[in-house]
């Protein structure tokens, strides 16, 4: 049995993860890991964590951890937050998943790869979005359209949230076109409609993509992909509800295996578009380069 320790209780994924790894009566259920401890920064919280994911144990201080747990799932909504709690974990040879965001910085992000790199630790960050029958189904109807010249992306998010703004959210539009388009980046710009994001990404392949993170109402994950002759290839989220459930078995195979899913100079790419607009966004919507 692998006991996992998880640090930050105030995302809802807290919750999930705990559920999906440690209730067996549940339909989806991960076997082989459990979720031994938590640490988090509200006592309120730490205490509901606990009792909707059946974990035993709540710790004072990250480091207590350490010698109690054989991998860690790093989980702040601030994802200025996740280096300051990933480094005692990954410099003690802990496996860990970073959830999304790896980081609101370039640089915590680099360090927290680097570090594992140097120290051989497996870790992992993604944005479910990455996973599910529906992001399958797209991935194949975008290479029967031959080129793609355009693509929109629209999601729930604002660039006003208090969780580290754009980084929070727009994350999860982020990581899916890296995940279908690749990370051949040319350019990005951004800019902010009292909240609402609008982003251009320009690969060097002339294709360009859009995003919109919509800050009304919670709006489902959609996409649509046009070819060079007309024809489009749509993302359907609806087809995508096990989505976390997947990339819980993602990670669990990672701690049980130490083969990342991602390699380690995937990691930040993220981080690093996200910042990229987030520059532009704040200089008025200036072009930035990428690379």
């Amino acid at each position: 049995m692998i006991r996992i320790g998880i640090l930050g209780t105030d995302n809802s994924h807290s919750i999930a993860y705990s559920r999906f790894f440690n209730v067996k009566g549940e339909k989806e259920h991960v076997p082989g890991c459990k979720v031994v401890a938590l640490y988090g920064l509200e006592k309120k919280r730490n205490l509901e964590v606990a009792e909707k994911g059946q974990v035993r144990r709540i710790v004072k201080r990250p480091k207590d951890m350490i010698g109690m747990v054989d991998a860690a799932i790093v989980d702040l909504r601030h994802g200025s937050r996740h280096w300051k709690y990933a480094k005692p974990l990954i410099e003690a040879g802990i496996p860990t998943f970073v959830d999304k965001p790896l980081a609101a910085s370039v640089r915590d992000a680099e360090k927290i790869v680097a570090l594992a790199k140097r120290k051989r630790v497996p870790i992992a960050t993604f944005s479910t979005l990455r996973f599910g029958a529906g992001v399958e189904e797209f991935k194949k109807a975008v290479k029967k359209i031959g080129r793609v010249r355009a693509a929109i992306m629209a999601g729930p998010g604002s660039a006003h949230v208090q969780y580290d703004g754009i980084f929070f959210y727009a994350v999860h539009q982020v990581e899916l076109m890296l995940e279908v388009f690749g990370d051949k980046i040319q350019s990005v710009r951004g800019v902010d409609h009292d909240g609402m994001l609008a982003a251009t990404v320009v690969y060097k392949n002339g294709m360009v993509v859009t995003m919109h993170e919509i800050d009304c109402g919670y709006p489902d994950f959609r996409a649509t992909a046009f070819g060079r002759n007309g024809e489009e290839a749509r993302y359907d989220y609806a087809k995508c509800k096990d989505q976390s459930f997947i990339g819980t078995k993602v990670i669990a195979k990672m701690f049980g295996t130490g083969k990342m899913p991602y390699p380690y100079e995937d990691l930040a790419t993220s981080t690093r578009v996200l910042a990229a607009i987030d520059r532009s966004m704040k200089a008025g919507g200036k072009e930035v380069a990428f690379g």
